[in-house]
């Protein structure tokens, strides 16, 4: 029996299929790549009355079909007996059935599967199957069932346990490269089109995309050509999702690639080979490890910074990124989890939406926000992604990966809550309402009349190059009072914009490069309008892209205009738990968490707080206040340093820094000068 009429005379079963085989041997099966070991000559003679398989995959289970006399309790057993070692032979699961009962057993050790301490007793009746008389939620639940077998069914285990949590990096790591290397595109298309193929699959294993619209429906496909599977999926599948997930009012949604299918959405055939091997090397990884429907969550928070392990990305998709620890301790030191209904949080410059979906993912206050109540979404706390765009349909992209990555972070939502009115509930008030392009020149720079927020967590973008282009455009749009002539650089302006959004009271984590810590009349700026919480001083290369020094600045918007007298919490990090290379593997030395453990004891115990950790320090107010720049490193002496294993490291700096640097330098000079020779001022 070849694969292709195993393909025409299956049935569907969720994503697996069933075949009745009458007299088809496992020997046939094994030579049509249904059966991927070896089989001894007894075994390949076997005929098994049905099985299930996953579509150009493996056997998940064998169905035995008897009459009602032959499964009564005496000849049972008999029968399991009979036909465990044919299961055996090619997969983890046996089921009998009769028509009326169905009996579910682990092969190698012929005793009944058992959930939560009782027998499974799901029915499996192949004439409903064969007659599609099986609704599209029992047919997921016998999925569900049979890929549990498959997965946790041993020699030792007859009790179902929790799906497995999947972690797919290397199976996007491989898909990327294989695309890139085959296209030849740039890295951050390539990324485009995996992360539209890992939301395909995701809606297809979650029960979001069924039917004529699922992945199984592509791999079908594929029997007939790649052409063809591939036609299928632009014709029929993506305008589904786009129905499924409209786009929002800046006219984007959760799929943008443009290799497999163009920007008139039209299947590009040249790439239909290749299509089609992206398509089966996720049913390869689904053959061996199961279903996207529990994805470990590692995965979700470093599904783009994969990428940038291979040396073609670092360059085309750092700016995206900020390094996934970082983000997590802001968010950790943030107190996004005492916020209440009514509270606003804001990301001004987005990216990818890795602070916002962070904060949502580690505090359940704000993960409830998109529980469904009576079918309706309804968030009481009000989170918003700002991202910079054009009508150039490239400058969509970041907003769009940062939608498809909130698809992954709310996979357990979504498998939960599936139905149409949930996903048009989703569309409305997550993502499109979360996630925002603006597509002018200023991007956020633009956006004045805001209600201020409770909490911003960003990292804006630091470049003077352009910037006066920028200052230009904002005289121009008569914002000119909103953002006084101070500093330089785009991080002055986001300084400003975060600064003047937030609340009394309200907080925010920014991240800012150290151009920005020694611009006197900017810092100035911060000390009018806010308190300074902490400064956590960054290690060189931190971030995917630059060597720029960088630093966590956290401040409190003020609520009466007082001075401040707490003092402020200082902390060096030497490294991020990740190597601050291109191949930005994960590395036991994590001084994030050591930072964090000390923070929230100088929150608790406040002007009582002392410390014994060599990297922790507190500057007093009158002396911060004192203090010309706030490059926080320079706290600890040389000695202190070398102690801690610290080297300076070479840093980039702009133009006007460096010339800040040489002009402070010839003051110091100037003064240690002046006091050798005992002048007077």
């Amino acid at each position: 029996m070849s694969e292709d009429l195993v393909q025409a005379h299956s049935h569907p079963v969720g994503r697996f299929s069933y075949l009745r085989l009458g007299a088809t041997t496992l020997g046939q099966l094994r030579r049509s790549r249904y059966v991927r070991g070896r089989l001894t000559p007894e075994e390949e003679g076997r005929k098994p009355d049905g099985i299930i398989f996953l579509p150009r995959g493996r056997i998940k289970a064998v169905v035995e079909v008897k009459t009602p006399s032959e499964l009564t309790d005496r000849k049972l057993p008999a029968v399991i007996e009979k036909y465990s070692p044919i299961a055996a032979a090619v997969c983890n699961l046996l089921i009998i059935t009769d028509g009326k009962k169905t009996y579910w057993i682990n092969p190698h050790t012929q005793g009944t599967v058992r959930g939560d301490g009782q027998p499974i007793r799901e029915d499996f009746f192949p004439r409903q199957v064969e007659s599609r008389q099986l609704s599209e939620e029992a047919s997921r639940r016998l999925a569900e069932l049979v890929e549990q077998c498959d997965q946790v069914l041993t020699a030792d285990n007859d009790d179902l346990q929790s799906i497995a949590i999947l972690d797919p990096s290397q199976l996007a790591e491989t898909v990327w490269q294989k695309i890139w290397i085959t296209t030849g595109k740039e890295p951050e298309k390539c990324l485009y089109n995996v992360v539209e193929v890992f939301v395909f699959k995701f809606l297809s294993d979650t029960g979001v995309l069924t039917g004529t619209y699922s992945f199984r429906s592509v791999i079908d496909k594929l029997s007939e050509g790649s052409d063809v599977a591939l036609d299928h999926y632009a014709r029929m599948v993506r305008p589904k999702i786009r129905e499924l997930f409209p786009a929002g009012s800046d006219r984007t949604t959760i799929i943008n690639g443009t290799i497999f299918v163009n920007e008139r959405n039209e299947p590009n055939t040249a790439q239909a080979q290749l299509f089609g091997e992206v398509i089966q090397d996720f049913q390869d990884f689904d053959d061996k490890n199961g279903s996207m429907r529990s994805i470990d969550r590692q995965f979700k928070t470093r599904l783009y910074e994969s990428f940038l392990r291979q040396s073609a990305g670092v360059k085309s998709l750092g700016q995206y990124f900020t390094p996934r620890n970082v983000v997590q301790a802001m968010v950790r030191m943030s107190g996004a989890d005492s916020l209440h209904d009514g509270a606003r949080i804001c990301d001004p410059f987005c990216g990818v939406g890795g602070f916002v979906l962070e904060a949502i993912a580690e505090n359940a206050n704000l993960l409830r926000q998109f529980e469904p109540e009576n079918g309706r979404l309804d968030p009481k706390i009000h989170i918003r992604g700002y991202d910079k765009g054009s009508e150039e349909k490239e400058d969509d992209r970041t907003i769009i990966l940062a939608k498809a990555n909130m698809l992954i972070y709310f996979s357990d939502l979504l498998g939960r809550y599936n139905s149409p009115e949930y996903l048009r509930e989703f569309s409305e008030h997550a993502f499109n309402a979360v996630f925002r392009l603006l597509r002018t020149n200023l991007g956020t720079f633009a956006v004045t009349s805001d209600e201020p927020y409770d909490l911003i967590l960003t990292n804006p973008p630091y470049v003077t190059s352009g910037s006066r282009s920028l200052r230009n455009a904002i005289d121009a749009a008569g914002l000119k009072e909103y953002y006084p002539p101070i500093g330089r650089g785009t991080e002055a302006l986001a300084i400003q914009w975060i600064v003047a959004n937030l609340k009394p009271g309200g907080r925010a984590l920014v991240i800012v490069p150290d151009g920005l810590m020694n611009q006197t009349d900017v810092l100035q700026r911060i000390k009018s309008e806010c308190e300074v919480q902490s400064i956590v001083a960054l290690p060189s290369r931190t971030f995917f892209s630059t060597p720029k020094k960088t630093y966590i600045l956290q401040i409190t918007k003020k609520t009466a205009p007082t001075t401040q007298n707490s003092p402020i919490f200082t902390y060096l990090v030497s490294e991020i738990g990740e190597s601050r290379d291109a191949r930005r593997i994960p590395i036991p030395e994590d001084d994030l968490m050591t930072m964090l453990l000390e923070y929230r004891t100088f929150v608790a115990r406040g002007e009582q707080y002392s410390s014994t950790d060599p990297r922790a320090k507190t500057i007093a107010w009158t002396e911060f206040d004192a203090m010309s720049q706030w490059l926080v490193e320079r706290r600890w002496s040389p000695e202190e340093r070398r102690a801690l294993g610290l080297e300076d490291e070479p840093t980039e700096v702009d133009e006007p820094a460096f010339h800040d640097m040489i002009a402070r330098a010839i003051s110091d000079l100037t003064d240690y000068l002046r006091e050798a020779r005992g002048d007077e001022d």
